[in-house]
């Protein structure tokens, strides 16, 4: 399919596609599948999806937890599926959906394997990602296990700097697993000390250094 000079820009961004000459990096995008989804539309089910890399053209998607819980939200450029390409599941982790009208670009694990063997350096760009993935991951379980507020806090900041945005404080609470109140005094208390601003939902981290070592208090 061919792909619109807007569209290419949108995946010049894409994990896959960094650090690609341009003629080869046009070529290589062009070998996906684009599909439309209607506001609300499901894309991804825990038993139905399909094993590809899913990459958003336009508009909004959001992945929930099993439970329902907000995990994310996906803007043009991001991506996801990446959980189920290689491996051999019956069942997806969570749950992604339309909140607008949105174009998706897929890329199938037969599709990927040729890019990889064609330039390795996508493959070497996907391993980057899982790696960094890992590591998200594991700030994440950290994020749950931190023994204060400031510390949960803080990893959740440091996860997604530099400038986070919230889609509510009281999902944050959720996902920190904290009491509204106990957040909101840890905001305070670090906006108190100048090492963020907050202006609206838009957090700005002002010192790195000083989350780090909050993140890693014992």
């Amino acid at each position: 399919m061919e792909l619109t000079a807007k569209e290419q820009e949108i995946l010049s961004r894409c994990f896959l596609f960094q650090g690609l000459e341009e003629e080869l990096g046009r070529e290589l995008m062009d070998q996906g599948e684009k599909r439309l989804f209607s506001p609300g539309e499901t894309i991804y089910s825990a038993h139905d999806f399909r094993q590809a890399i899913g990459v958003i053209l336009y508009g909004k998607v959001q992945v929930h937890s099993p439970g329902g819980v907000l995990l994310n939200t996906l803007y043009p450029g991001s991506c996801f599926g990446v959980a189920a390409l290689f491996h051999p599941t019956q069942r997806y982790v969570s749950t992604v959906t339309a909140q607008e009208e949105s174009g998706i670009l897929f890329y199938s694990g037969e599709t990927l394997e040729k890019m990889f063997v064609r330039c390795p350096l996508t493959a070497r760009n996907y391993i980057s990602f899982l790696s960094q993935r890992i590591q998200f991951l594991n700030d994440k379980i950290g994020s749950f296990t931190a023994p204060t507020a400031q510390a949960r806090l803080a990893l959740w900041l440091l996860a997604h700097g530099p400038q986070p945005q919230v889609e509510s404080y009281t999902q944050l609470s959720r996902e920190l697993n904290l009491g509204r109140a106990s957040l909101y005094r840890a905001l305070e208390s670090l906006e108190g000390e100048g090492i963020i601003r907050r202006q609206g939902n838009c957090i700005h981290l002002l010192s790195m250094e000083e989350l780090e070592t909050l993140a890693h208090a014992n």
